[in-house]
């Protein structure tokens, strides 16, 4: 039986990533690269800041929640911020990847790249909030239609009217 468990977890990770309909590097999808007039380590920071404000501590209506995973690759420096929705982890809704303008030990600033799964609330709007919150360093939350997708309570998580929001949602 425990020969059986590692081929059964290697399967479902397969399947799960197969799975994955969300923003991938080879699919088409909309990308909008500005720079940033700070140094990289800082605007990496500045698009967590985005993240964290506008996504994953804001309370949704419907029991929507949003998380995100940070990650930063030292032979490239490149950072990576991911959103995607709980329960939902294989599809990204949204990528930032944030990289020095320039060669790692002389770069003064850094250039940012947003990619979106292109539907809303993750299109167009979107992709300027980030451009805005990353240049003046103060997260600027997604404005317009379609930012009511999923209506939001308030911007504090983790409860909903007084209960905790359910894992599944």
């Amino acid at each position: 039986m425990s020969v059986f468990r590692p081929l059964l977890a290697s399967a479902l990770v397969l399947l799960g990533g197969c799975a994955s309909e969300g923003v991938t590097s080879d699919g088409n999808f909309p990308t909008l690269t500005f720079p940033v007039q700070t140094d990289y380590m800082a605007a990496f920071r500045r698009a967590g800041e985005f993240v964290r404000v506008c996504h994953t501590d804001v309370v949704y209506a419907y029991g929507v929640n949003y998380l995100s995973n940070q990650s930063y690759d030292e032979r490239t420096a490149t950072g990576t911020v991911t959103v995607f929705k709980r329960g939902e982890p294989a599809k990204l809704l949204e990528v930032i990847k944030v990289r020095p303008d320039g060669p790692m030990n002389t770069a003064r600033y850094a250039t940012a790249i947003v990619t979106v799964i292109g539907s809303q609330p993750w299109d167009q709007r979107e992709m300027e909030a980030a451009r805005q919150s990353m240049q003046s360093a103060t997260p600027a939350c997604r404005q317009g239609p379609g930012g009511d997708a999923a209506p939001t309570l308030e911007r504090r998580a983790p409860e909903l009217q007084g209960e905790q929001i359910p894992d599944g949602a």
